[in-house]
């Protein structure tokens, strides 16, 4: 067997892959996260939890800890990932 006969796999191996989810939120919002969300503070810091979008990121991040939430400006289109930190995982 020739070494160029093996396959390697596209991504490192060890590594899973993340799910994630998107959201339009308003600019507000979105600017508000500029900084990310510091641990153990409050969501409704961040977001106004009377709103339905609002709530399904809350909710969508609270129910599934370790994926990826991505924000992603009405106006501008601009995007922007909260996760966890690496050191965490």
């Amino acid at each position: 067997m020739t070494a160029s006969a093996v396959s390697m796999p596209a991504r490192p191996m060890g590594q899973k892959k993340r799910k994630y989810r998107d959201f339009d939120v308003p600019s507000e919002v979105f600017r508000r996260f500029q900084k990310g969300r510091v641990k153990f503070e409050r969501w409704s810091k961040y977001l106004n939890l009377e709103d339905e979008v609002q709530r399904g990121v809350y909710e969508y991040a609270r129910k599934n800890r370790d994926a990826v939430v991505v924000l992603r400006d009405s106006n501008t289109g601009a995007l922007r990932a909260i996760r966890q930190r690496s050191c965490c995982e």
